[in-house]
């Protein structure tokens, strides 16, 4: 016969098994799923664009579905084109998301396209890469402490060439004792794979030793990719100002220029302003 001790003690082991084995799964039902917090890339942008970097602005939003605010960790990065890749990084993060709600942090990622060529040594100035970006959000979550949160994000980034710019020609017309005028035509040409604009050109132009005119021009031409223009800047030379050494020098073929100042681009991914320094020969037309 089994003792009263005996059967309690049974009663007692089971129960202990059926709360042990089963409870944690029956506990996890009645609470529901442990929630999770969700992050997204909400937009990118370009900034600081020039012709030696850029920085790439990601804008990465994240969710605080806990009863307790939220603290940032940090945010990594890892950059590709074509699985080849070529920038990673880390920032620490600080501040903490309230509860229940959003915040959106920036991540800035410089790219030197100097450094990107050496990688990605098919590509050449001028061109429009894509990139995959790999990125993490690491927060410091409740019970389960540091949490990391991929997200992942398509995009393409230029590697801006300059334009080419000269002096093509001079066309003198009015020729006299008193001087003359004439058109000189700018030539600029886009080496690049992204059409862009002459928002702006400033320039101080010498013949020779002569210094022929200076001024600026807005919204000058338009370019397509690969294509050239020339922009028509009117002349002037007079000879009370300047003798008669300047007939004698408007009368030939040629003659040799300077050109200083600068050149105001816009493009699909931002403005850019190159600085002018350029000298040659260039032929006159009569």
């Amino acid at each position: 016969m089994h003792s009263a001790k005996t059967d309690h003690i049974r009663l007692s082991l089971f129960l202990g098994c059926v709360l042990v084995l089963p409870g944690c799964a029956l506990l996890q039902s009645l609470l529901g799923p442990r929630p999770t917090p969700t992050v997204s890339v909400t937009g990118v942008r370009i900034t600081d664009f020039s012709l030696t970097d850029l920085t790439l602005a990601f804008d990465v939003s994240i969710n605080n579905p806990y009863s307790v605010p939220l603290p940032l960790v940090n945010i990594d990065y890892a950059l590709a084109s074509q699985a080849q890749p070529f920038l990673q990084g880390q920032a620490p993060l600080q501040g903490t998301i309230p509860v229940g709600q959003s915040k959106t942090v920036t991540l800035p990622a410089k790219v030197v396209y100097l450094e990107l060529l050496k990688v990605l040594q098919a590509v050449r100035p001028g061109a429009i890469i894509p990139y995959h970006a790999a990125l993490g959000l690491s927060v410091n979550a409740p019970i389960v402490g540091v949490l990391r949160l991929p997200i992942e994000k398509d995009g393409q980034l230029p590697v801006p060439a300059p334009p080419k710019v000269a002096v093509s020609s001079v066309t003198w017309q009015n020729l006299s004792l008193a001087g003359a005028t004439g058109l000189l035509k700018l030539s600029v040409s886009n080496p690049n794979a992204f059409a862009f604009e002459v928002a702006g050109l400033d320039y101080d132009i010498k013949l020779g030793a002569f210094s022929l005119t200076k001024g600026g021009l807005t919204n000058a031409a338009s370019l397509a990719a690969g294509a050239a223009h020339e922009i028509g800047i009117k002349v002037a030379v007079s000879t009370s100002q300047a003798g008669l050494a300047i007939l004698q020098m408007v009368r030939g073929q040629s003659s040799s220029y300077s050109l200083a100042g600068a050149l105001a681009i816009g493009t699909p991914f931002g403005p850019l302003r190159l600085p002018l320094a350029l000298s040659g020969q260039v032929p006159f037309l009569h």
